[in-house]
């Protein structure tokens, strides 16, 4: 943890005036940013916002879970940058809700606390060997190549032919584009430079993604899946035992739907590979059973079971049969969801693995009473789904709850004593917008060098220690 020197002498104590709400922001991702958007468009209330953020950087997903080479997703950020140079905004990180300072502090000291920290915990398979050496999380995997200081060291094991990534969703996507993209694709984009170093040395020749259901339930959206067909030297095929069906009820769905099952459907019977392609195949009907491992308690295989997808293919029985496979693989990636991690001090249902809310507000347990001044927004509120247009629409939802309910109510607040000077007093290294404004032009100038729109650093201590 850093020391609080590291507060900066320009961080603001604001001028609390009656008619002005204090609000507590916990994340500064997109549901973060968006609701604080929000509430400072109000024509009938005045904010001042503080934003916290575990991190010693802000943006969250943005920064850290955005592919690389989607460099147009991250045009919000200019966004976010506005809003937090406002005078009436201030970025708090490197500061852990919960145990650097609790949510019933802040529920103390603001008027308004929004739990806006995303899903942070992957969803596990539950299948022996899941836990091996050369298997990895989506998060963890992500987390590599994008350059998220507590697995910028993952070094993952690319030397095989062979990889296999459970999951079919947008992050599964990403990831096997990640492994198989030509470098040339990937060398100019913010992606780690540790990750280009590994990459350069791969010996990846097949990348497998395996999934339970049908064509029909596929999570991943049209524009990725076309984005595998636009990569010089990688060939993308689908597998699926229920082609001929799904063309049979093509005319009846939706056409978002249509248009991406089309796509899906035309890579059914590509063309042959070239010996030098890189194999990208989307499998249908295989659920994972186990993980095997080598002497050395690496990753070996995979083992699957079919499953017979039968019945309506909008809704289909999945039956699992007798029929299993073993595939030598030396990475596995698994990319199931996310869900939310309990906070201490938040209520928290544990058999949904979410915060009990209503309209964002939240509440003391699933269908009970009103925790008066707290409300959720973003993942932190409905999973991990949707897009950063659904977490817009979201933030806004969360922000029109709490302006209405302060039309009705006001809650006091203790009066005098920044949360700052707690923070500095425990020790805890808030790390300001300022000192992020120090380490943003830094990753810029380091970019500059190769090329790059930036070199994110993995560790940040060298600029944090600067007076």
């Amino acid at each position: 943890m850093f020391s609080g020197r590291y507060l900066s002498s320009r961080c603001p104590n604001f001028s609390r005036l009656l008619s002005t709400f204090k609000v507590a922001v916990v994340g500064s991702g997109p549901a973060g940013f968006y609701t604080t958007q929000e509430l400072l468009k109000s024509q009938s209330h005045k904010f001042s916002v503080d934003i916290f953020e575990k991190s010693a950087v802000p943006f969250g997903l943005v920064r850290f879970g955005v592919a690389p080479d989607h460099p147009e997703v991250k045009n919000c950020i200019s966004t976010f940058e506005e809003i937090a140079s406002r005078p009436n905004v201030r970025f708090l990180g490197n500061v852990a809700v919960g145990y650097d300072v609790t949510v019933e502090e802040l529920l103390r000291k603001y008027h308004v606390v929004v739990l806006a920290y995303g899903a942070g915990s992957d969803n596990k398979l539950g299948i022996p060997g899941e836990d091996a050496a050369g298997c990895y999380t989506s998060s963890e995997f992500v987390g590599w190549f994008n350059g998220v200081p507590q697995h910028s060291s993952l070094n993952p094991d690319l030397s095989g032919e062979n990889v296999a990534i459970v999951g079919h969703g947008n992050v599964a996507l990403d990831c096997a584009r990640i492994i198989a993209a030509p470098l040339p694709h990937l060398e100019k984009t913010d992606i780690a430079e540790h990750a280009v170093e590994c990459l350069r040395k791969r010996g990846v020749r097949s990348v497998n993604l395996y999934g339970r259901r049908g064509v029909m339930q596929f999570q991943g959206t049209i524009k990725e899946v076309r984005e595998f067909t636009k990569l010089s030297g990688v060939r993308l095929s689908v597998e699926s035992d229920n082609i001929e069906q799904i063309k049979s009820v093509l005319s009846s769905i939706p056409r978002p739907k249509k248009r991406l099952t089309d796509l899906l459907l035309k890579h059914s019977s590509p063309p042959p590979p070239s010996s030098s392609d890189i194999s990208v195949c989307i499998k249908f009907g295989w659920t994972p059973l186990e993980i095997k491992t080598d002497d050395t308690g690496r990753v070996r295989s995979i083992v699957l079971r079919k499953n017979q997808i039968s019945g309506d293919m909008m809704s289909p029985d999945i039956t699992p049969t007798e029929e299993t496979v073993e595939v030598p693989c030396s990475c596995v990636i698994t990319s199931i969801g996310y869900k939310v991690l309990k906070l201490p001090g938040v209520p928290f249902c544990d058999l949904t693995h979410s915060i009990p809310e209503d309209l964002s507000r939240v509440l003391e347990r699933p269908g009970g009473a009103r925790v008066p001044g707290l409300y959720t927004s973003g993942w932190a509120r409905r999973g991990s789904d949707g897009v950063l247009a659904t977490t817009i629409t979201d933030s806004a939802n969360t922000a029109h709850s709490i302006l209405e309910d302060l039309e009705k109510e006001v809650r006091s607040v203790e009066e005098g004593g920044d949360v700052s000077e707690v923070l500095v007093e425990r020790g805890v290294g808030v790390v300001t917008f300022e000192k992020w404004q120090e380490i943003d032009s830094l990753e810029k100038e380091k970019g500059r060098e190769k090329g790059k729109p930036r070199e994110k650093l993995v560790c940040y201590s060298d600029v944090l220690e600067k007076r």
